[in-house]
């Protein structure tokens, strides 16, 4: 019997779930991303609700012991430390305030270094628990007092030190080594606390801990306790963007030291990152220094989508199957018969007339190209009835989730509580076996218009206080409406390629137009690519709109989609005039807009 109230779809950050519930619910996505769990600097670039925090959880220790059926730690690959970077201590904008930058470097060194420390010493701690480390606790006193103090008393902390005693257990020992660091990152703290409340710069006279001097001796001493692994230790340092400019230099300067085989750092962000330069103004490049792993380049590419499919759909069946719900996600999440019947129909005649006005090498392809937006394009009739179209069906809910899987997850978990919500004697009963069609497509076009205007409201209100940042945000909100616009006109003309989501630069782009370009990255409007040039020289810059918007724009979210070659002047334009630009298309179309090169805004792929 299922369990009606348990929404086998609720979202819940990856901190916050228990080891047993992340290998019940985690389907391996390290194919796809292989360089993540492998000895390496790695960043794992990605939007919010990529998959980026799972993937660090499930590395972690605990997990591990799970996943790999209890074999000792000492025999797993890799030892991983999580390393929350948002809402912490080293967000201190005090620090800008040091004028010279080498002064500034040490001290968010010293602050990063300590803060990692504390963690790595209460994440064994935790760990020690649950092994019952006793065995181990000749040799962890044994680092305690000559190795750990040390190092520490050699980079200027001089106060006592806790006393160890022979009653102490092993997670008592690690707790200790955390109170002692967690003690030196108070102080430099208190520092630039006093800083904050004074006009004149105060000499620093405390301790400067650095990842050469403390925390890679301190880690690589670790790494030799009879129980650790002898693979690497994993840094998983989550949110990196929220690093200040000199945070992540510094990191950058970890990164250059290219000491993986011991210490790989792991080193997520969501694609605002702020800077690859080393303190040493260098830059760090890969793959000498790292290895790059882009969530939505991969998820998003043609030649990976049935790659990301495939993983919504192992998830939906296993949280459908810990929900008591055997159900195949294509049967949970049905298309809307009606609707699929009469695309089959148009697909039928498109097949028959093939040859006499097919355009592909079979009248399949044509099939696949034309049936959906020649139906969507009959909606649009004098009825006016093309907000009837419906966005159901496993597969297009996989589309437009567009590569994120929390946007799946979180839309599939509105859908199943709007399905209890109707409070029926079947559902009460039963439990929910399938979401209604119709209830797909109301939330997936609910979010579709919460995406483009409560969500960008938000990112406008976070930027009002800057009149460039926010006149950045207003002109994103115009590309995007443009564009929609224009993807839709072409959807419904009798263009060769109808299904389009992207646009390529036939020229330079100019620094407006990236800023806006990068800001609709950043919170995922747009998905960063490259595509060759029209004349074969080099290769040039490819956005690609996101398919959460297709519901808004009446777009067919479904398979390959093509793209348009734009000038900078022609997405300027857009940015600046969304009215004009899409009065020229309507008023022109689009075809004779295409092929007039006086006034040409796009030029075929």
């Amino acid at each position: 019997m299922t369990n009606s109230n348990n929404n086998p779809f609720a979202w819940q950050t990856p901190e916050e779930i228990k080891a047993e519930d992340v290998i019940s619910l985690f389907v391996n996505v390290f194919t796809d991303f292989y360089n993540v769990p492998k000895p390496g600097h790695t960043f794992l670039n990605g939007p919010r609700g990529s998959g980026k925090s799972m993937m660090f959880r499930y590395l972690r220790p605990d997990c591990q012991l799970i996943a790999r059926e209890k074999t000792p730690l000492r025999d797993h690959p890799f030892f991983a430390i999580y390393i929350p970077v948002k809402s912490t201590g080293l967000q201190i904008t005090e620090l800008e305030r040091l004028d010279n930058k080498h002064a500034a470097a040490l001290l968010n060194e010293h602050l990063m270094t300590m803060y990692i420390a504390a963690i790595s010493f209460g994440s064994l701690a935790e760990l020690s628990k649950e092994l019952k480390l006793e065995d181990s606790l000749t040799e962890i006193k044994d680092f305690y007092k000559n190795i750990f103090a040390k190092v520490l008393h050699n980079s200027g902390w001089y106060e006592e030190l806790p006393q160890i005693s022979d009653d102490d257990r092993a997670d008592e020992l690690f707790t200790k080594l955390k109170d002692v660091c967690d003690s030196v990152f108070r102080a430099a703290n208190g520092y630039v606390n006093e800083m904050s409340f004074g006009s004149e710069l105060v000499a620093y006279k405390g301790a400067l801990c650095s990842y050469y001097d403390f925390l890679l001796p301190l880690l690589r001493a670790v790494k030799q306790f009879s129980f650790m692994p002898q693979g690497p230790i994993f840094l998983l340092i989550d949110d990196a963007d929220n690093l200040s400019h000199t945070q992540t230099m510094v990191l950058n300067t970890w990164v250059s030291a290219r000491t993986s085989s011991d210490i790989s750092l792991k080193i997520s962000t969501q694609l605002n990152y702020k800077t690859y330069i080393t303190n040493l103004n260098s830059r760090i490049d890969a793959p000498h220094d790292y290895n790059e792993v882009n969530i939505s380049a991969v998820y998003t590419s043609t030649s990976e989508k049935n790659h990301y499919n495939q993983r919504i759909r192992e998830i939906v069946k296993k949280r459908l199957m810990n929900a008591g719900i055997e159900v195949d996600p294509s049967d949970f999440f049905p298309p809307d018969a009606k609707q699929e019947a009469a695309i089959r129909k148009i697909g039928e005649k498109i097949k028959t007339d093939f040859p006499e006005t097919g355009r592909g090498y079979r009248a399949n392809d044509d099939v696949v190209r034309y049936a959906r937006p020649m139906y969507i394009a009959s909606l649009k009739g004098p009825s006016k009835s093309g907000s009837t179209y419906s966005y159901s069906g496993f597969d297009q809910l996989v589309h437009i989730s567009d590569g994120v899987i929390r946007q799946f997850l979180e839309a599939a978990s509105q859908m199943y509580a709007s399905m209890l919500a109707k409070d029926n004697a079947k559902t009460k009963q039963q439990g929910v076996h399938l979401i209604d069609p119709n209830v797909q497509n109301d939330i997936v076009r609910k979010r579709a218009d919460k995406y483009l205007f409560e969500e960008f409201e938000k990112l406008y209100k976070n930027e009002e206080n800057d009149p460039i940042a926010s006149d950045r945000a207003l002109k994103l909100k115009k590309l995007i409406d443009a564009l929609g616009s224009a993807f839709h006109h072409i959807l419904i003309s009798d263009n060769s390629e109808r299904r389009v989501f992207s646009i390529a630069f036939s020229d330079t782009p100019d620094k407006e137009v990236l800023e806006v370009l990068k800001l609709g990255v950043r919170n995922g409007y747009f998905h960063e690519s490259g595509i060759g040039r029209k004349n074969g020289l080099g290769r040039t810059r490819l956005y690609i709109l996101s398919r959460l918007l297709a519901p808004y724009f009446l777009l067919d979210p479904n398979g390959f989609a093509g793209y348009k070659f734009m000038t900078n002047e022609a997405v300027k334009q857009a940015m600046h005039n969304p009215e004009a630009f899409a009065s020229r298309i309507k008023i022109r179309g689009y075809k004779e807009i295409f092929d007039n090169p006086q006034t040409n805004l796009f030029t075929e792929n």
